[in-house]
């Protein structure tokens, strides 16, 4: 339409051909985009980083564990051995003092007299067999016997 104060135009839709954005916008946009890109990287390596990291700590722990596994397995192992150990030492004096029991009472021995039986079975066992001794040892027990 037309009027006193000038032309009016209405426009229903336009079509923009050769647009150009100034050097500084396209700038802007390009560091922006490449900022967004960084940290979308840097998200994804730190993620990465924190599974290798949790990974490397499941590793350790299972590796402890084994180790204290074998630790724990071992002393078990030593324990049963040393209970066994102690058991067997046990029987093997309780059958000898049985023996040196019986012996004192069959030959009707005193205690010293016991004590020169061992001696000379000990003697008879060993072979040469120097001894030195200095008074006030005795040697004999005889007048005991």
């Amino acid at each position: 339409g037309t009027g006193s104060s000038g032309v009016y135009a209405r426009a229903i839709s336009l079509q923009l051909r050769n647009v150009e954005l100034p050097e500084e916008y396209r700038e802007s946009v390009s560091e922006k985009q490449s900022a967004t890109e960084d940290i979308t990287l840097a998200k994804n390596q730190r993620s990465q980083e924190t599974t290798k990291a949790a990974t490397l700590l499941l590793a350790a722990r299972e590796e402890a564990r084994k180790i204290n596994d074998t630790a724990v397995n071992e002393a078990a192992v030593m324990l049963t051995e040393a209970a066994l150990r102690a058991q067997e030492i046990t029987f093997t004096f309780a059958a000898e003092a049985r023996v040196y029991a019986r012996v004192k009472a069959d030959l009707n021995l005193t205690d010293e007299g016991l004590l020169s039986y061992v001696a000379n079975r000990m003697y008879e066992t060993a072979g040469a067999v120097r001894v030195s001794a200095g008074e006030p040892a005795r040697l004999s027990w005889k007048e005991e016997l």
